[in-house]
Formats: structure tokens, C-alpha cells, sequence
């Protein structure tokens, strides 16, 4: 009872005295469970809860002004398998999800259907909730983490692609789906899974010389063919995806502020994808990236405080297939800012994406409307509390909703709500 009241007065005031641990009070709402977390740590277990909910409103333009709330429920289980078992240098790592709730774009933005079919505009690709996608309680990881050599580490089992390529640990201090997750080009279509929806394959991380990363991976590529709870074990039900990314470290060091990368990839998936012109299916699907995250100032390497800026560019060559053909982000977060709220993070970014001209949208039954350039602009704040709370307010204004010149431009206010437990 003490402990609650000490963790409710602290969350009110935003200011108080914790114990700096890994499994302080600092980093989670349940603490140190009383020594028992750092006890099951040290055996070899770590377990970890996580609630996050991104309620969100149109409160301009678009289809129609109004809100929806939805979350998901993320769970994982850590175990280190050389305290286990004795098994050198390896890990398991198994995670659930459990998802509620419609996203405000599909629902009120830009309607991917409405009531009597009125409008009618598909998937929307650059969501402003990111933990819309896979609306169910399912397995996600359940992998196996070996370092094989020095320089070489291997991942097999179910895997999130993009816990390993297309990634930055920039982009999720933004709400958007378009950023948050990884930039929204490469999966349109599926050329990469991403959280939470996982595949078998198997992934190396290679350290080819002290400035230079190589990843490369191979997974089954029917994961939207599969049951959705993540329990088909299934190979072969739409193709191979190959995965292949070269990173090169200008300067390596803390994410805020410190590093500097420019990461080069490319994905090529064999299955069959719906086309948009012929309107059967074509076979083969391939795109090309380059990120980069570059740290500008650093206030404190060691406390990886300072200014980022991250930026993208996603190349879809065939846009008879894939939806977004070109897809450009630019952004910057810096950590820290004011000295008082040291882990305090403020973020701008600008996202382009060109949708292609063979995607077209049924409007009143009226096919052959031609899709425009779609542009957003995001500007977020995260209060990085005490007991693992996180509270980001978020505002996204966007011009051509999801292509759409049908509809004015677009803005929302949403929070993003984050507690570890």
C-alpha cells in the first residue's frame, strides 16, 4: 500500500527521487518485485509487460472529425540459455500481443469502407496510430540467439524482419504508422513482416570490419496466408523473402546525438501479389532503401542525450504491385532538451510518399480516380516519467490523406500512452 502511494504521488508531482537499478522504479510501475526480478535475472529470466494505447482525432478535414481509442498488450519472455542450460552465448526470446481497436485513418480520415459502400479507398498505408495492424491476441517471436563468433551472430525461429532491417531506434518517438515500425514504402506489398506479425527464417548480423555491419536473412514469405494467431508453423504458402542490408558506422556511439549510420538495403520477396493494373497477380516483388541517422550534438554520450536527425528514401520499382513506388522521410529528434527532463524526447518529421497511378479507388462506384502525392507533417513530445510511463502527445497534419484529393487535408491530435510494468 505504501509502495502504491509512493508511485501515485510521484506520478502526479512528475518529480521524484528513484533508485537508478535496471529494475528500479525508474524503468517499471512494478519495480524490482521485491528482489525477485533481479533474482530471476540473475537464473537466467526476464520477464516484461508493456501497455501502450494511442487514442487519436480527426478534428479537421477528411471524411469526417472524430476519435478512436485502441492498444496493445505486449508481452516477453527473456532467457539466457547459458545460465539455463549451460547452451554458450545463446538466448530465447518468445513475445505476445494482444490488440484492440480501430484506427482513426481507415475509420474517419480516409474510410477504407463506409456505410453503403458510399467510399470506398482500400488499405490506408500511413496510419496515424501505429499499433493498428493484427487486431488479436497472438505468438509473435519465438526465436533462438546465438553468437557464433566474435563477429558473427545468428537468429532462427519466428522472427520480425524488421527487428532487423529497415529499422531505427529514432522512429518510434513519433505515433505515425508512416515512421513508427519502420518507413511504411516497403510494405506495400508485404516485402517485410513487422510487429506484430512474425515468420520463420533465419537472420546473421555480421561485423565485416570495425565500421562496417552486414544482415542478411532468409524467412518464409505466406505470413498473411498463415492463421493469424501466430501459431502456423507452415512453410511455403506464398514464397521466399530475401533480405539483405550493409551498414556503415561514420561514427559509432549513443542513439541520441552520438551515432552516425547510413544503413543500404534491399528485399526481394518470389510470391504472388494482387496488380493493380491487369488486376490478376504478379509474381516477384523487390525494393531497395537507404536510411541514415546521424547525430548532430551531443549533450552527454554517456546519458545519450542530444540532436539526431534521421531521414529515408524507399524504392519500389514495379507500381503495377506495390502501392507507395517512391517513399522519402526526413526528420529530427533530440533528446534532453530541457535540462530538467533529461530523457525527455522532441521530434519533427516530414514524410513524402508518392502513390502509384495504377492504385486506383472506387468513389461513389466511379472507378479510375487517379491517386495524388500524399505528404505529412508530425511533430511529437515525450515525457519520459518515473515506473516506466511514457506520455507523448502527437500531432499530424497531412496533405492528400492517403492519396486522396477527394478529401482536404487532414490534421490529428493523439497521445501516445506507454507503461511498463
Amino acid at each position: 500500500m505504501i509502495k502504491l502511494l509512493h508511485v501515485t504521488l510521484c506520478v502526479a508531482l512528475i518529480s521524484c527521487t528513484v533508485v537508478a537499478s535496471e529494475y528500479s522504479y525508474k524503468n517499471y510501475l512494478s519495480g524490482n518485485w521485491g528482489g525477485e526480478r533481479e533474482h530471476l535475472h540473475n537464473l537466467g529470466v526476464d520477464l516484461k509487460l508493456n501497455y501502450t494505447t494511442e487514442p487519436a482525432s480527426s478534428i479537421s478535414g477528411g471524411y469526417q472529425n472524430n476519435y478512436t481509442y485502441l492498444h496493445n498488450i505486449g508481452a516477453e519472455f527473456d532467457a539466457d540459455l547459458e545460465k539455463l542450460l549451460g547452451i554458450k552465448k545463446t538466448t530465447f526470446l518468445a513475445k505476445f500481443s494482444s490488440r484492440s481497436g480501430q484506427n482513426v485513418s481507415e475509420e474517419y480520415v480516409v474510410p477504407a469502407s463506409a456505410q453503403q459502400g458510399r467510399y470506398v479507398y482500400g488499405e490506408y498505408f500511413n496510419k496515424s496510430q501505429e499499433i493498428y495492424g493484427g487486431q488479436k491476441t497472438k505468438m509473435v517471436n519465438f526465436q533462438v540467439t546465438t553468437q557464433l563468433t566474435k563477429s558473427t551472430s545468428f537468429d532462427v525461429g519466428r522472427l520480425v524482419m524488421n527487428d532487423f532491417f529497415l529499422r531505427s531506434d529514432l522512429y518510434c518517438d513519433f505515433m505515425s504508422n508512416s515512421t513508427c515500425g519502420a518507413p511504411k514504402g516497403v510494405f506495400t506489398p508485404y516485402a517485410l513482416d513487422a510487429y506484430p506479425d512474425a515468420t520463420m527464417g533465419a537472420h546473421a548480423a555480421i561485423n565485416i570490419t570495425p565500421i562496417v555491419d552486414l544482415h542478411v536473412g532468409i524467412f518464409d514469405g505466406g505470413w498473411t496466408k498463415q492463421q493469424p494467431y501466430g501459431f502456423d508453423w507452415g512453410l511455403g504458402k506464398n514464397g521466399t523473402a530475401f533480405s539483405v542490408e550493409a551498414q556503415l558506422f561514420l561514427q559509432r556511439g549513443s542513439v541520441y546525438g552520438t551515432q552516425k549510420v547510413l544503413k543500404f538495403g534491399a528485399t526481394h520477396h518470389s510470391g504472388e501479389f494482387d496488380n493493380y493494373k491487369s488486376g490478376k497477380s504478379t509474381k516477384g516483388n523487390s525494393s531497395y532503401y537507404i536510411l541514415a541517422d546521424i547525430g548532430l550534438y551531443s549533450e552527454d554520450s554517456e546519458k545519450n542525450q542530444g540532436l539526431s536527425i534521421f531521414g529515408s528514401y524507399i524504392y519500389n520499382p514495379n507500381e503495377e504491385i506495390s502501392a507507395l513506388n517512391h517513399f522519402f522521410n526526413l526528420g529530427f529528434v533530440y533528446r534532453g532538451l530541457i535540462n530538467s527532463r533529461s530523457r525527455d524526447k522532441l521530434g519533427l518529421n516530414y514524410v513524402f510518399s508518392k502513390h502509384s497511378k495504377y492504385n486506383t479507388y472506387t468513389h461513389n462506384y466511379i472507378s479510375g480516380q487517379v491517386r495524388s502525392d500524399e505528404s505529412i507533417i508530425e511533430l511529437s513530445y515525450n515525457f519520459v516519467l518515473p515506473y516506466g510511463i511514457n506520455i507523448m502527445p502527437d500531432m499530424q497534419y497531412i496533405h492528400h490523406p492517403n492519396g486522396s484529393s477527394d478529401f482536404s487535408d487532414v490534421t490529428v491530435l493523439g497521445a501516445k500512452f506507454s507503461v511498463n510494468f
